[in-house]
């Protein structure tokens, strides 16, 4: 069976659990048939299933698909949706996710020199224009008052899955959030050697001596003057000692120099002397596709195109988008090798990958009518289409390429709140 198709199962198998429906809503008296009430329009099961798959558009819009494709004639006022959203943990949605990522764990295991490779990093994230959510998250902007969140992630690079999220007020700094992280990846169900790898914003004291006691293994990059006998070591590969209240960490230190001229700084507890400098430089510049996997939550999955107004619906949607991310690369997971194999018969000059605009587009055309699917052999056989379907679509893969950043973006097209219909 495929990963997706394992995932759809295990996230309907959860929603249908009434232990988690308890848990999920904010009163035990919330989707409840008492005193003689009709059944609502969209219980709880249909209301988890549309804030999981519904298409980033008006919620009119999306509403009226979403019960098309249920099969239904009936439609939802969007104030009713709100209602019924309000009666849903955030927690629950990020439970879905959780769960998800465990079974893709378990199903996905490439390594690099035996150790499992983890990127963390953050984003700002533009949030609706509304006084609640300016009053929970914080603003930026010259009066601070364009409503942002800090949110932050722990991305399983080889993998291509998002481990941990966060989505916070501003006021709560990458580092603490990295703290976070750490305890969900020392929960997490595998059993090759964990290494994080971080920017230089990251590194302290502290930090490095939590990686050391969890017995987690590192390769962060510092800044200058972060410790004067890291700054002397003249050796490109070398060791010093971390000293602080009378603690000490042993570092290896790895030094070399981009083509820019700027001088790179590393420090990793990896003693491997079979794993020189080339190594380490080449393995720091793995954390890249975190970079791009944001760009794809931004801009193709239009995480910040948010339809809620309140804090708690912001991070039920956020934590469907990191779910759907996820959701999305088993997917083109599940089709690599047979694409690799079709394309190199045909004599390509490049590799190829499927097209993940394509791809989201045709899980969310087509899961609600996998997840209402009662007969699990039916429900396969949707998403054996789907993967049909996605397996057209494919792009060229044109290796060294790069994009310059922007040292001047402009605000995100989501921050207002401007929805098109779909």
């Amino acid at each position: 069976m495929k990963l997706s198709d394992l995932i759809v199962k295990l996230t309907t198998a959860i929603i249908d659990n009434d232990d988690f429906k308890d848990s999920a809503r904010t009163k035990p008296s919330f989707f409840t048939r008492t005193g003689g009430k009709r059944r609502p329009k969209m219980p709880f099961e249909d209301l988890m299933f549309f804030m999981l798959f519904h298409k980033r558009c008006s919620i009119p819009s999306a509403l009226r698909r979403f019960f098309k494709d249920k099969g239904s004639d009936e439609t939802m006022a969007q104030q009713s949706l709100s209602e019924a959203r309000e009666k849903v943990h955030p927690e629950a949605v990020k439970h879905l996710f959780t769960e998800a990522v465990k079974l893709i764990a378990l199903h996905r295991n490439e390594t690099w020199n035996g150790y499992r490779v983890f990127a963390t990093d953050g984003m700002k994230t533009a949030l609706p224009d509304t006084h609640k959510i300016l009053e929970f998250y914080g603003g930026t902007g010259k009066n601070a008052d364009s409503p942002t969140a800090q949110t932050s992630a722990l991305y399983d690079v080889l993998n291509d899955t998002l481990i941990d999220v966060a989505i916070e007020p501003l006021k709560i700094d990458e580092r603490t959030l990295a703290h976070g992280h750490i305890s969900a990846l020392l929960k997490l169900p595998v059993e090759s050697k964990k290494l994080l790898i971080y920017d230089r914003g990251y590194p302290s004291f502290d930090f490095i001596k939590r990686h050391e006691n969890e017995g987690l293994y590192y390769l962060m990059r510092v800044k200058r003057k972060f410790n004067r006998d890291i700054d002397a070591q003249t050796k490109s590969d070398g060791y010093v000692w971390l000293e602080q209240n009378g603690e000490r960490i042993h570092v290896r230190v790895i030094k070399f120099v981009l083509d820019s001229g700027e001088e790179e700084i590393l420090i990793t507890n990896i003693t491997d002397k079979r794993l020189g400098k080339k190594a380490f430089k080449k393995l720091y510049f793995q954390r890249w596709p975190i970079e791009t996997k944001y760009g794809v939550i931004k801009e193709k999955l239009q995480v910040e195109n948010f339809s809620s107004k309140l804090p708690d619906s912001i991070k039920q949607e956020f934590y469907a988008a990191m779910y759907m991310s996820n959701l999305v690369s088993a997917t083109a997971f599940d089709v690599k090798d047979e694409i690799d194999e079709e394309r190199n018969n045909k004599g390509n000059k490049h590799e190829h990958k499927v097209n993940l605009n394509e791809v989201i587009g045709i899980l969310k055309d087509n899961l609600i009518v996998a997840v209402f699917e009662q007969c699990p052999l039916k429900q396969s056989e949707i998403m054996q289409g789907i993967l049909r379907d996605v397996k057209r679509y494919v792009t060229p893969v044109r290796p060294n390429r790069s994009v310059p950043r922007n040292p001047s973006p402009r605000k995100s097209k989501f921050h207002h709140n401007k929805k098109v219909n779909c």
